[in-house]
């Protein structure tokens, strides 16, 4: 618990139940305003301890739900890579070294690579399929011979089978060469040639990464051209799900004419860009007379994940109303809690909760006599 005005911590509970918390707030009859994420069970707590307090949701906590669904959403309608038709009967990606003639067929990475794709989809449909029983992930897991987190992974809807990096953090050292990559492919260049080039900036990983690479990309742009007679180019999916993070100004592997394309292909990432744009707006220019035309007009469009949004801020909608009318927000906790879990991670082993508050009230209490 954290006082808004000071930032300083007031306490810290060991349990969020709604009785629990009630109580403790009703220790202090001065409460006029409580900042809180979108927690059911907090706007409970507090109308029960302080029926008059006035509540505000969390505009981080707003902005980042409804962007989490929007981007579940858009990795439904397309893949990580998909192709778009070119304007004008400009060159599409589909080029250069993207035509490289198959002397034999494909070639053994990427034969392996569709042997052992096919294996896996066979083992996540199985999973999928008794999912749908109504099996527990901890059963599934026991009937398919793979383990509980391998289960929850294949259940993802996301999931697909041909990608091993589905769900990694881990950073690639390949990945700030790319583009240069990309476009020495595209001349034909040779890999001794590449490799060289991207050791002169820094490069320091294997060569056969730089191998892999490439035959992935070219199995990846030869998917998205086959089938189609018109020229295509490819884009990332992940370049379009940036949209809703930043301004297209701010986006330099997308353009205007690409985002109105994608729109034209795919309709429904339009209305999906334009429904997160506009609730920012609505937000931060503080127009709280707008937030319900806006929850109709959303609504109209039929998408789950923005109906699952909307579902959650309707019985709150108070608590969001007055997110665009006051400054308040958690920024405050947010940053209190990151410093509790260094804390609870240095003192791992020895730590009872007991411990662990007075630690963090003794910091505090410190803090600010010095």
């Amino acid at each position: 618990m954290i006082d808004i005005a000071t930032g300083g911590i007031v306490d810290i509970l060991e349990s969020r139940e709604t009785d629990d918390v009630a109580k403790w707030l009703a220790t202090y009859p001065n409460i006029r305003v409580v900042s809180r994420d979108g927690s059911q069970q907090y706007g409970a707590a507090i109308r029960q301890a302080h029926p008059e307090a006035i509540q505000v949701s969390d505009r981080f906590h707003l902005i980042k739900n409804l962007t989490d669904y929007a981007k579940q959403c858009i990795s439904k309608i397309v893949s990580a890579n998909f192709a778009i038709p070119i304007g004008g009967g400009a060159s599409g990606a589909c080029g250069g070294y993207w035509e490289k003639p198959e002397c034999h067929g494909a070639d053994l990475p990427e034969r392996e690579h569709t042997e052992t794709t096919e294996k896996k989809r066979a083992v996540v449909e199985k999973v999928r399929s008794l999912g749908a029983q109504g099996l527990p992930i901890s059963g599934i897991a026991k009937e398919a011979g793979i383990s509980w987190y391998t289960a929850k992974r294949y259940l993802d809807e996301g999931f697909d089978p041909g990608s091993k990096y589905f769900g990694s953090k881990n950073p690639s050292k390949l990945k700030p060469f790319t583009k240069k990559i990309d476009a020495m492919l595209c001349e034909r260049r040779k890999f001794h040639e590449i490799e060289a080039a991207i050791r002169g900036d820094g490069y320091n990983g294997a060569a056969s990464t730089i191998r892999m690479y490439a035959t992935r990309q070219r199995r990846i742009v030869k998917a998205a051209c086959n089938g189609s007679q018109n020229d295509t180019e490819l884009i990332e999916r992940k370049w379009v799900t940036k949209l809703l993070y930043y301004p297209l100004d701010k986006i330099k592997e997308l353009t205007e004419d690409q985002l109105a394309r994608i729109i034209s292909e795919y309709p429904a990432i339009g209305n999906l860009y334009y429904a997160v744009q506009s609730f920012k707006e609505i937000l931060f220019a503080k127009r709280v007379d707008d937030i319900e035309g806006w929850i109709a007009t959303a609504s109209q469009l039929d998408i789950v994940e923005i109906n699952s949004f909307i579902n959650g801020i309707v019985p709150d909608l108070d608590a969001v109303k007055n997110a665009i009318r006051f400054e308040y927000n958690n920024g405050l906790a947010e940053g209190t809690v990151n410093k509790l879990k260094l804390i609870k991670r240095i003192m791992y082993g020895r730590c009872n909760f007991a411990l662990l508050r007075n630690k963090m009230l003794w910091k505090e209490f410190y803090s600010r006599i010095n």
